[in-house]
């Protein structure tokens, strides 16, 4: 996955999780187009 592709998800499920009082795990689910490893990358920056 592209750096800038990871920060933009990164910044997103951040955002979501201080807004939405959700976790993390919860969020990703809903990226649905992501692989299992690109969330896993994802997940790990959080």
């Amino acid at each position: 996955m592209p750096v800038w592709k990871k920060i933009i998800f990164v910044n997103a499920i951040r955002t979501r999780v201080n807004q939405e009082n959700r976790t993390k795990e919860d969020i990703i689910k809903e990226y649905v187009k992501l692989t299992e490893e690109e969330k896993k990358e994802i997940l790990t920056e959080v």
